[in-house]
């Protein structure tokens, strides 16, 4: 399918580590559209509006990570319902007439962590039914709980390990899941107003604060929740992997009782009726197997979950967002093969 060059990119600092040309590019190639090129472009918050402001008509949107997240805010409108409940973006796309008439920005954040955490327990697949996808991805973008197609996590207990953007969005998706409660485990617990006053806005309860720092706490807290979603940036969580690291867990990882996996080791779908171990997500994914995701294995029946599975299903609504298809019309599954084959 020629035309036009049309270019996109991810946009942050650092960004060497990004797999997000892996997955808009196999996407593209999927879709035939043989003019379209999405590149890695380091940019920190100075230079981001003058980066926008240098672009071309070529230029359909961009990728948005670390920290970018926020500051795009001012250059543009927000679209949707979480970008425009949360202030941040992860995805901008030109108005017609190019970079010069405004940025329409999007979070789809949101989306790709109710994605991911579906899937560790089967209730998702990136190469299952498109409209299956496509309509999990359009609830959860709305944050139309009652629309979701299975609630295994309703009355879980959460606790969310950061409180930068993503916990934020972190926090929505949990929400959307149907949490009970979402706690939260910082570095600095004296940065944490913005994340109360979310929880409040979301009708959550007022989220227990505890330090990193703060040895048998932080390690209660982790072992309360049902599902611990790491936002951290790389190695910053490793301090919490020695902290769960007891002989117990060194000996069940040793012994191969539970592998990573995306999905149940006994392949049975969850319900909301079913109990499960508890589940892992780290948004991390370099490396793909983090330490923590490591130690959390060795909990009987724990799942962990690598930061690409949620890559992924946010990338879905992007590519939707900037070539200008239906959501269905992406071609997910070609995407997962790309990135499971990296």
């Amino acid at each position: 399918m020629n035309g036009p060059d049309r270019r996109c990119a991810v946009l942050g600092d650092p960004i060497s580590h990004s797999l997000s040309p892996l997955l808009h590019g196999s996407a593209y190639a999927a879709l035939g559209l043989d003019g379209w090129h999405y590149d890695r472009v380091r940019v920190d918050i100075d230079g981001l509006a003058d980066f926008i402001h240098s672009l071309d008509l070529s230029w359909a949107g961009l990728s948005l990570t670390m920290p970018l997240k926020k500051a795009v805010g001012s250059l543009g409108a927000f679209r949707d319902y979480w970008s425009r409940t949360l202030g941040v973006a992860n995805t901008a796309v030109f108005e017609q007439g190019g970079p010069a008439n405004g940025l329409s920005l999007y979070n789809t954040d949101v989306e790709g962590i109710v994605a991911a955490l579906l899937e560790a327990v089967d209730c998702c697949r990136a190469d299952g039914d498109p409209d299956d996808l496509a309509a999990l991805l359009e609830a959860a973008g709305q944050g139309r709980q009652d629309q979701l197609p299975r609630k295994p996590y309703g009355g879980a207990r959460a606790l969310v390990i950061g409180n930068g953007n993503t916990a934020e969005s972190a926090f929505c998706a949990l929400k959307v899941l149907g949490v009970k409660r979402v706690d939260l485990l910082v570095r600095n617990p004296e940065h944490c107003d913005h994340m109360l006053d979310l929880a409040s806005r979301l009708d959550l309860p007022t989220p227990v604060v505890v330090a990193m720092d703060q040895g048998e706490k932080a390690k209660g807290a982790l072992s309360k929740a049902d599902i611990v979603v790491s936002t951290l940036p790389s190695g910053a969580a490793d301090p919490l992997a020695d902290l769960l690291s007891t002989a117990e867990t060194r000996e069940a990882r040793a012994s191969g009782v539970k592998a990573i996996d995306e999905r149940p080791a006994n392949g049975k779908e969850a319900n909301a009726d079913e109990r499960f171990g508890p589940v892992l997500l780290d948004v991390v994914y370099d490396p793909r197997i983090t330490p923590l995701m490591e130690v959390f294995c060795g909990i009987p029946g724990a799942r962990a979950i690598s930061g690409e599975r949620m890559l992924l299903y946010q990338a879905v609504r992007q590519v939707a967002l900037m070539t200008d298809r239906p959501l269905a019309a992406v071609p997910a599954a070609a995407m997962d093969r790309a990135l499971r084959e990296a």
